[in-house]
C-alpha cells in the first residue's frame, strides 16, 4: 500500500494552528507563573510579619530594631557590623529567601563590594550585609522604632535604634510594619533595588516633617513604595502581622498634620 505523505499546504496549516496555539497559551503560563510569583511574595510577607511578632514575645514584647551595630567592628560597613533587621529575624524564618521577592533581582553598579561583587554574589566580602540592606521589604522604622543617636564605626557616621514596647502602639492591624519597598535614587542607586528601610509618601512639596520631603507621591528621605507586580499596588505586612495587597494611594499622605501624613504609619489608623 502506497503511505500518503503531508503536502507542503497540510504542514502548514499545522504550523499555523500550532503558533495560534502557543499565542494563546504562553500569555496564559506567564500570567500563571506571575500569579504563582505574587503568592509566595505574599507568603513571604505574612511570614516576616509572624516572625517579626515571634520576636517581640521573645523579646519583651519589643519590636525589632531596623538595624545595629557589632560594638567590636572596625569597618563600615561589613558583615561583621553592620546588620539591618533581616539578620535579626532569620532565628524566627529559618529562611533567607523569604526576605526575597521572586521579582526582584534588582542590581545596581554603586551597589557593590571593594572588589566589584554585587547584591547577590555569595563571594562577596559584604554579602551579608546586602542581604540585611536590601531585602525586598521595607520596615516601618520611624514608627516602630526609637533613635538612640549616632555611632562613629570605621571612620563613618552611623545612626543607632531600637526597638519600641509593642504593646504601647495603637491600631495594629491599620499599621504598616512591612511593605515592599526600593531604595531607587537613593545614594546614587538608579535601578529598584530593594531596601530594608520605608517611609510613607509625604504630600506637600517644599514641605519637611519628620525627615520626609520633596514632590508628592515621591517624597521620601530613605526607602520608597515599589511594587513588583503592579505600579499602583505594594504587598504589606500590618503590625498584627495580617499580609495584603495595598494601593499605593491608600498609603500616600493627605495632608500636613501628624494624623493625615501618618494614618497608616503611626498608629491612627482609618
Amino acid at each position: 500500500m502506497q503511505k500518503r505523505a503531508f503536502t507542503l499546504i497540510e504542514l502548514l496549516v499545522v504550523i499555523a494552528i500550532i503558533a495560534i496555539l502557543a499565542a494563546i497559551l504562553f500569555p496564559v503560563f506567564a500570567q500563571a507563573k506571575q500569579a504563582a510569583k505574587k503568592t509566595m511574595s505574599l507568603s513571604n510577607v505574612r511570614q516576616i510579619g509572624t516572625a517579626a511578632n515571634l520576636y517581640m514575645g521573645d523579646y519583651d514584647d519589643f519590636t525589632p530594631s531596623v538595624f545595629w551595630f557589632d560594638p567590636n567592628a572596625t569597618n563600615h560597613p561589613t558583615a561583621q557590623g553592620f546588620y539591618y533587621y533581616p539578620l535579626l529575624m532569620l532565628p524566627y524564618t529559618k529562611n533567607r529567601q523569604i526576605f526575597l521577592c521572586p521579582n526582584d533581582r534588582a542590581t545596581d553598579p554603586a551597589l557593590t563590594d571593594p572588589t566589584g561583587r554585587g547584591r547577590f554574589d555569595p563571594n562577596s566580602i559584604f554579602a551579608d550585609y546586602f542581604y540585611g540592606a536590601n531585602p525586598s521589604y521595607g520596615y516601618n522604622y520611624r514608627y516602630l522604632n526609637r533613635f538612640l543617636g549616632t555611632q562613629i564605626i570605621g571612620g563613618m557616621p552611623a545612626r543607632q535604634f531600637s526597638g519600641v514596647p509593642s504593646t504601647a502602639l495603637g491600631s495594629t492591624s491599620q499599621t504598616v510594619m512591612f511593605a515592599e519597598a526600593t531604595m531607587k535614587d537613593l545614594r546614587g542607586i538608579t535601578s529598584p533595588v530593594g531596601y530594608a528601610l520605608i517611609e510613607p509618601p509625604f504630600a506637600v512639596a517644599g514641605t519637611t516633617y519628620a525627615g520626609w520631603t520633596g514632590t508628592f507621591p515621591d517624597a521620601r528621605s530613605q526607602g520608597q513604595l515599589w511594587g513588583r507586580f503592579d505600579t499602583k499596588r505594594v504587598l504589606v505586612t500590618w503590625l498584627d502581622s495580617h499580609a495584603k495587597i495595598t494601593t499605593i494611594q491608600s498609603l500616600k499622605a493627605e495632608g500636613t498634620t501628624e494624623e493625615e501624613v501618618n494614618r497608616f504609619w503611626n498608629g491612627n489608623g482609618q
